[in-house]
């Protein structure tokens, strides 16, 4: 019996956690057991955080400061996806907000209101208050507690599905699609 026990405590995680336990007490116990905070979710990530490619950063164009960036693409008239030859991106530093190429997917004309500032966004690509593109929200850098705006396009649905690449540590966090 103890080691059907110990098997499912290590597959499912110890039998005390859970029910019984207050949301902030098992929030920290699943840190403690490498478990991320995430906008909706608890994640966990396996390992030491990857590394980023700061050579794909660019400046930002209001602080001058290297800065990490969405590529835009676009669907040509033969259905195919490449690269619009632009970037998008909010400055970490400064919160200057760029859009290239607005990306005008499903995600992005079901959002209603900024994830920024909760501003209704009409048809504009960009919030009128504070210019926050469509998709974008900020989170914090599960490493080093960073707030960090980021692309994610599936949070309409509540779903944490973004990239994170830090410029405080300079880790990269890949949040996973839950929906």
């Amino acid at each position: 019996m103890r080691a059907i026990l110990k098997l499912f405590g290590k597959l499912f995680g110890r039998a005390d956690r859970g029910v019984a336990q207050d949301p902030e007490s098992l929030d920290d116990t699943l840190e403690r057991e490498g478990y991320h905070r995430l906008p909706g979710t608890m994640q966990w990530t396996p390992g030491r955080p990857m590394q980023v490619d700061k050579a794909k950063w660019k400046p930002c164009e209001n602080c001058g400061r290297s800065v990490p960036v969405v590529v835009d693409r676009k669907v040509t008239t033969d259905g195919e996806i490449e690269e619009a030859g632009t970037w998008t991106y909010v400055c970490p530093f400064c919160s200057h907000c760029h859009v290239g190429t607005p990306s005008w997917s499903e995600g992005a004309r079901k959002q209603e209101a900024c994830h920024e500032c909760g501003t209704k966004l009409g048809e504009g690509y960009q919030c009128p208050n504070c210019s926050f593109p469509r998709m974008w929200i900020r989170v914090e850098c599960p490493y080093c507690k960073n707030q960090h705006p980021v692309l994610a396009p599936h949070w309409v649905d509540d779903c944490d599905m973004f990239r994170l690449e830090c410029v405080r540590c300079e880790a990269v966090f890949l949040s996973l699609c839950i929906c």
